[in-house]
């Protein structure tokens, strides 16, 4: 991002090339379903005039965000749903934000319907017989495929850092509420974070900078505290040891043997480059992790999506119909008794990290599955979606099967510029060539 802001492209020659780019590898990778050339050209904006942090930033939006006078389908429309042709009238509070700073709304990114589990069109850019991963599925795949340096996403279980794995790119889920919802579909409110996706560290704090929310204007969606301002990100001239948390959780045997040694070899290379790597193990309360977040998703994904269950024909997928007959079934009292857990969870974690700048984890089980009907397992990004921390995860490495692995940084809620600098810090010892899938 910064090589456009500092000038060193044109806007109108650097747009146009994003714009042949997505031409190019549409067919094949499917990140899209609205992308407009001309209305993407006609918002290029001159370089004299007062722009902002993200001038003429091509910025790719996921198809559950409100966009004024763009269709906003959620992902429904390949199966008659409720959405077809739905074009809001006014924009999500995040695109307007975008706005704001003089970002060039790209079009929008495919997304597994109302982002459960139903995939979308999109391929994998590595290899076009795997999954991208979901929900954000084009978010990332647009990203990976050089479409856009940056997307926005978001993630109720692990629909932000699981596809940016797969795909080989930076995830960032910044802290709960961190960043505003008002105008994006939602899923499970307690759960639901917005997220960025782009191909470093620096460009996604700058991008989550930009669409911070600010202390006058709290999301009344979100009714969180307003959190410490990231800042955009800078070299820093601290050079004490990093103290690295080294966390497998409970589920670390659902990791292919690749994933597993990647996170070995990088607590490795870490103590090495002088991190104190420390093997940090979880108290055994939080292996209910997994089905608080079950709980509390169905519970309120019911609550949302109910109003289709009883529609004949069915316009819903039945992914969906499926959760809101479980969401349905759970009692008050369970649900209540979630909700306690994880405010319970989240203050036993927060004095866990406390003396860590990062703890380093597994983003995914390994690489992206082949087939295309189902989105990938999100175990490993579960508990820090129901903690509500930022996490971030990073391209590290190449499968055998030349498919994307990465690595997840994750800390307490309201760290994120904590995690954000331990997170550029242990990009710059990875040292991984940036790359592009698929030749023009």
């Amino acid at each position: 991002m910064a090589a456009i802001t500092e000038g060193r492209f044109t806007a109108h020659d650097y747009v146009e090339s994003c714009i042949q780019r997505a031409i190019s590898t549409e067919e094949r990778v499917g990140a899209f379903v609205h992308f407009d050339p001309d209305r993407i050209r006609a918002q290029v904006r001159p370089q004299a005039s007062a722009l902002g942090r993200l001038a003429n930033m091509p910025i790719g939006v996921k198809d559950i965000m409100a966009t004024s006078g763009v269709a906003t389908e959620m992902g429904s429309a390949a199966i008659i749903g409720p959405f077809n042709g739905y074009i809001p009238d006014s924009s999500a509070k995040i695109v307007d934000q975008l706005a704001d700073e003089s970002a060039i709304m790209f079009g929008k990114t495919v997304t597994t319907e109302f982002a459960w589990r139903e995939p979308g069109k999109t391929r994998n850019p590595w290899q076009l017989n795997h999954t991208p991963g979901g929900s954000s599925s084009g978010s990332a795949a647009a990203v990976a495929a050089g479409c856009v340096p940056a997307a926005l996403g978001t993630q109720t279980f692990g629909s932000v850092i699981r596809p940016a794995a797969f795909c080989g790119v930076v995830g960032f889920k910044p802290s709960f509420g961190a960043i505003p919802r008002t105008g994006i579909y939602p899923l499970s409110h307690s759960l639901d974070h917005v997220g960025v996706f782009t191909r470093s560290v620096a460009d996604a704090a700058l991008l989550s900078a930009c669409l911070w929310t600010d202390a006058l204007s709290v999301d009344d969606n979100d009714g969180h505290a307003v959190l410490p301002a990231l800042r955009n990100w800078q070299p820093e001239a601290d050079r004490r040891p990093r103290q690295i948390a080294l966390l497998y959780t409970s589920r670390w045997d659902r990791a292919e043997a690749a994933q597993q040694q990647l996170i070995n070899d990088t607590a490795a290379l870490l103590a090495k480059e002088g991190a104190n790597v420390t093997l940090l193990e979880l108290p055994a309360g939080f292996d209910a992790v997994w089905d608080i977040a079950s709980t509390i998703c169905d519970v309120e994904g019911a609550q949302v999506n109910r109003c289709f269950l009883n529609d004949t024909p069915p316009r819903i997928s039945r992914h969906m119909l499926d959760l809101i007959t479980r969401g349905i079934a759970q009692s008050a009292p369970d649900y209540q008794r979630a909700k306690a857990a994880q405010q319970s969870l989240i203050l036993q974690f927060h004095e866990l990290l406390a003396p860590f700048d990062a703890a380093l984890t597994a983003p995914t089980c390994g690489e992206a599955p082949a087939g295309l009907a189902d989105t990938g397992d999100a175990v490993f990004c579960i508990p820090f979606s129901v903690l509500g921390g930022p996490a971030i995860t990073l391209p590290a490495a190449m499968s055998a099967s030349d498919l994307p692995l990465g690595i997840q940084l994750v800390h307490r809620w309201g760290d994120d510029q904590r995690l954000v600098d331990a997170a550029r810090w242990i990009e710059q010892r990875l040292a991984r060539p940036l790359r592009f899938p698929l030749p023009p």
